[in-house]
């Protein structure tokens, strides 16, 4: 991603934001990427030329927490309604009245926030490996694993009581050699010990446990990431985990009205098959019960990096989408 695109500015909450930015050519939509954990806009490399070059406009910002982007770390801070109007902040500083909007990880949270809270500013929306976010106050990502290994028999989240543990940023931040080997593993089996046993990531992160990283993980990605991650520390990304565990939506999400989570727009969701955290099952219980429009599912045999391991098979699955629409 060519590093002369790279713009900021000031949202109304006082934050400086990071985002690459590339005009649309006339008549074509902007497209909206929006990244989770650990990464930053970069993860979308593999996507942007691909897109801005069939002139799409594109904006893809270093979400809150992340890249060169400001990192605060109160996890009130990145509450939904907060995120959303961030990011609507942006797309005024480019003069920019609707995007489609494309998701991964927390970045899907992200999308699914601005959908609740400003669905004027999305004409249609994708997800990838992380689905759509209803955020309806059923269930805690956190404290109800017992649910989640009733209903898909695995405690897919048991990573994130390690992750909103005071010490873990202490942790990760000595051993990010390992953690990145952890984050990124070499075998998409890897996470089936590593991140969905209780006490397993701690263990493997204490214990410094190192594995090669994967094919598409760069040297120079790798040390890029480390970099990113060490500057701002990692207090602030983990606030994602944070404010879901510390129910930081509840109090705004209280004045949403119920349909607010129905989604009528087109959506489109790539299922990575082989991710053993974010599970298709997890993501179809949602859709089946809040996407009202037209709906398009697709699968790839892949795990959570598909973006970056695949990248032509993701892009070409988002092109054929884009041009139905």
């Amino acid at each position: 991603m060519d590093q002369t695109n790279y713009r900021q500015t000031t949202t109304k909450r006082g934050f400086t934001y990071s985002y690459y930015f590339a005009p649309p050519a006339p008549g074509k939509p902007v497209l909206f990427f929006s990244h989770g954990f650990p990464s930053s806009s970069t993860l979308w490399k593999r996507q942007v030329p691909f897109f801005q070059q069939r002139g799409y406009g594109i904006i893809v910002p270093d979400n809150l927490g992340f890249g060169a982007t400001d990192k605060p770390t109160d996890p009130k801070l990145y509450s939904g309604r907060g995120l959303s109007g961030d990011i609507g902040d942006i797309l005024d500083a480019e003069q920019i009245e609707q995007v489609i909007a494309i998701g991964h990880d927390w970045g899907s949270y992200v999308v699914s926030r601005i959908l609740h809270y400003f669905p004027q500013r999305v004409s249609a929306s994708a997800f990838l490996a992380v689905g759509y976010f209803p955020m309806d106050g059923s269930l805690n990502l956190v404290r109800d694993y017992e649910t989640f290994i009733e209903l898909f028999g695995v405690d897919i989240f048991a990573y994130q009581r390690f992750f909103i543990h005071p010490d873990a940023p202490a942790i990760i931040e000595k051993n990010i050699d390992s953690f990145l080997s952890l984050v990124y593993p070499e075998t998409p089996e890897q996470w089936k010990t590593s991140l969905t046993v209780e006490g397993a990531t701690r263990t493997w992160l204490e214990t410094n446990t190192i594995k090669p990283l994967p094919a598409y993980m760069s040297t120079e990605d790798a040390e890029y990431l480390k970099a990113s991650l060490l500057s701002g520390g990692v207090s602030a990304p983990l606030c994602f985990y944070r404010a879901t565990d510390e129910d930081a939506n509840i109090e705004e999400d209280a004045q949403l009205p119920p349909s607010a989570r129905d989604i009528s727009m087109p959506v489109l969701y790539i299922a990575f098959n082989k991710d053993y955290v974010a599970l298709p099952a997890f993501a179809d219980v949602g859709h089946q019960k809040y996407i009202k429009g037209p709906f398009t599912r697709k699968e790839l045999a892949v795990d959570h990096w598909g973006l970056l391991s695949h990248p032509a098979e993701v892009n070409d699955i988002l092109l054929g989408w884009l041009e139905s629409l």
